[in-house]
């Protein structure tokens, strides 16, 4: 196998690439992964169905890297209510791999394979096919075709501050609010990627609360500024009267050029002035959290959004995490679309792909709180 740089991929990390296997009920896909994993991953059984939500699995592979393996249900597992359900997980999970591995019952796909693999190739996932069962082969070399499938750009990602040229030595200020929305005892996780992303360039990163930028613009002259979106609006304010060179971004804005589309994502800004009374607003969090009373998704940007279009009736439908999208794309004038932070590259812009596939304008956190508070890009 190939050697892969462990610096661009952490053992589990966010790169690394995210394999799913994927066949009918009981042709072994839990058995596989035991098998290449030589560990007790997933639980097997001749029951049919015995897989129901998928399963994720994080394995260090000889002389390639970590793979985080998603066994799923079988796909024609639709006789109850129940076995629909657990193949609409298994379609999910095609939003979030970057390989689907077909474990084929015989030596030619069947009618339900046959389905599967029309399904994989719409959703545009690489595949490799492993007929009979791949009872003929080994663990190692399944691994082996595995890992020559997985396409490069699996380990790409954007550098954190995309295309500026940030030299060492430079400053780096991170703007943190220490808040009400604020996890206990630690930063949240774009703050901590901002930071390690600095440290990596060589950078000098400083992190302040706000009540604190104002001493940190006297002491310091950064090369650019990052702040939490809520704060966008006084941090630009102070950071253009002390230190007008100083780019001014945000932590969302920067995921937003990391992870999704930038362009369209502005595109999607237009929409918000052409709002009316009654539409609908699809907000995508992709991960899941306990909702408060500052929440960023749930409550804060919905107000905002009602004050900045003087709208009181607009609708607000919010997807957590994995869940899928509504189906009636189309029913929303505006969808807003959080950062991404733990999510993967390809599920943030598989739901972009969703939206204007939809013909629905799509817009980011930062971005649009951008526009709401009234700061100009």
């Amino acid at each position: 196998m190939g050697s892969k740089d462990s610096n661009r991929r952490a053992c589990g990390g966010e790169r690394a690439p995210r394999v799913g296997i994927y066949g009918v009920t009981n042709v072994g896909k839990s058995s596989l992964l035991n098998r290449i994993t030589g560990q007790q991953a997933a639980v097997v059984s001749p029951v049919a169905g015995t897989t129901t939500d998928p399963v994720r699995r994080v394995f260090e592979v000889a002389g390639y890297g970590p793979v985080i393996f998603v066994d799923t249900a079988g796909i024609d597992d639709e006789g109850s209510e129940v076995g629909r359900l657990r193949v609409a997980k298994t379609w999910q999970t095609l939003s979030e791999v970057d390989l689907a591995v077909v474990l084929l019952a015989d030596a030619r796909p069947s009618g339900a394979e046959q389905r599967l693999l029309d399904r994989i190739r719409a959703n545009d996932v690489p595949y490799l096919l492993l007929p009979s069962r791949a009872a003929d082969l080994s663990a190692e070399e399944v691994l082996r075709r595995i890992c020559a499938a997985i396409p490069g750009e699996a380990d790409a990602m954007p550098p954190f501050f995309g295309e500026r040229a940030i030299v060492a030595g430079e400053v780096i200020l991170l703007v943190c609010p220490i808040d009400a929305g604020a996890p206990a005892g630690r930063l949240i996780l774009p703050q901590v990627q901002a930071l390690r992303a600095a440290l990596e360039l060589g950078a000098v990163a400083i992190v302040v609360q706000p009540e604190q930028l104002g001493e940190a613009l006297r002491l310091h002259a950064p090369r650019l500024v990052v702040t939490d979106s809520q704060a966008f609006r006084e941090v630009t304010t102070l950071v253009r009267e002390r230190c007008p060179e100083a780019e001014v971004t945000s932590f969302s804005v920067l995921l937003a050029e990391q992870k999704g589309d930038a362009a369209v994502y502005g595109a999607g800004l237009a929409a918000v002035d052409g709002l009316k009374a009654g539409d609908r607003v699809l907000v995508i969090e992709n991960c899941s959290h306990q909702v408060t009373c500052d929440d960023i998704g749930r409550t804060k940007i919905p107000g905002w959004l009602r004050a900045y279009t003087g709208i009181e009736s607009l609708e607000f439908t919010f997807v957590s995490g994995r869940d899928p999208l509504p189906e009636s794309l189309s029913d929303y004038a505006l969808a807003v679309q959080c950062g991404g932070c733990v999510a993967t590259r390809r599920m943030v812009q598989a739901r972009i792909r969703a939206a204007v596939r939809s013909g629905v304008p799509i817009t980011n956190y930062g971005m649009l709180i951008r526009k709401l508070r009234g700061v100009s890009f």
